[in-house]
């Protein structure tokens, strides 16, 4: 049967052809102006981890003491045994400290998920720590954190995380990985990582007034998205989370960028800005150029 067709059909048909070869010429593009699930759920891996990271050193009281001390301090629960740190209170979790066989295990634990304190908690973390040595003795010390449904906000993170702190030219450098970690998402979603990261703090000559400190992060991730596709992100410059910015920013990056690559698609590269106490970045990818602000 053949088909007749007028000179406006003809004109469409044309069209619609040439638009859909365009789109197939460009289906391996990863274009800014999309909304990228890959930019997102990195996104989320970088406020997860830093969020555990940040609640484990406040629990402490800093990182750079967090080693049980036999000279001094007093459990949290004040009955005064020597060397225990007094661990900071949390009203909507349950926080107990054991010993045994050379480890200190620490829990902190919201039980079933609720609302408390104006935010979603639940769950259980668990940190495990060698005994300090004696005076004399120098070594790495190793911290191992299990998460459990561990929920201090919309997401929950399950998986483990290992941090170790090293002397490096006379500063403390932190270095961590989660390994098989899992973050479900407000929309039930799922994202698995495994990621490596080293972090410095740069105290800017101050050492006693931490309000102009700099946390200074490198390192690199592996993925699959909440979309079950695969991505990895390797942070190129290093990122800057200043404490002066806490209270505008949070623990958003400020400053550094991140490449984000995925089979088949073309590289994202990430900028977190000049150090301005925000939460905007920018995302590029085959020369265009979109600003996203982070809510």
């Amino acid at each position: 049967m053949k088909i007749k067709m007028n000179w406006r059909s003809a004109v469409s048909a044309s069209i619609l052809a040439l638009t859909m070869v365009a789109c197939n010429q460009n289906s391996g593009n990863l274009s800014p102006q999309e909304e990228l699930t890959a930019d997102d759920d990195n996104q989320m891996i970088v406020e997860e981890t830093e969020a555990v990271f940040s609640y484990n050193e406040d629990l402490f009281g800093g990182f750079s003491t967090l080693r049980e001390s036999g000279e001094m301090g007093t459990d949290s629960a004040g009955i005064g045994n020597p060397g225990k740190r007094p661990l900071k209170n949390d009203k909507c979790a349950t926080i107990t400290r054991s010993e045994s066989n050379g480890i200190i295990t620490i829990v902190v634990d919201y039980g079933a998920a609720k609302e408390c304190d104006g935010k979603k908690v639940g769950g259980k973390m668990t940190i495990q720590i060698p005994l300090k040595p004696d005076n004399n003795a120098t070594g790495l010390f190793t911290q191992t954190i299990t998460y459990e449904n561990f929920q201090r906000g919309p997401r929950t993170i399950n998986g483990k995380h290992t941090v170790n702190v090293v002397l490096e030219n006379g500063r403390l450098v932190t270095k961590e990985n989660f390994t098989k970690t899992t973050i479900t998402t407000e929309n039930g979603t799922t994202i698995q990582f495994n990621s490596t990261k080293t972090r410095k703090t740069d105290n800017k000559g101050t050492l006693l007034n931490v309000n102009d400190d700099e946390i200074i992060v490198t390192g690199n991730t592996t993925a699959t998205g909440s979309d079950g596709k695969t991505f990895a992100s390797a942070i190129t410059k290093a990122i800057t989370i200043k404490v002066a910015c806490k209270g505008i920013s949070g623990i958003f990056p400020v400053a550094g960028t991140v490449e984000i690559e995925r089979t088949g698609k073309s590289k994202v590269v990430i900028d977190y800005g000049d150090g301005t106490c925000d939460r905007t970045y920018t995302l590029t990818s085959d020369g265009k150029t979109v600003t996203k602000t982070r809510k």
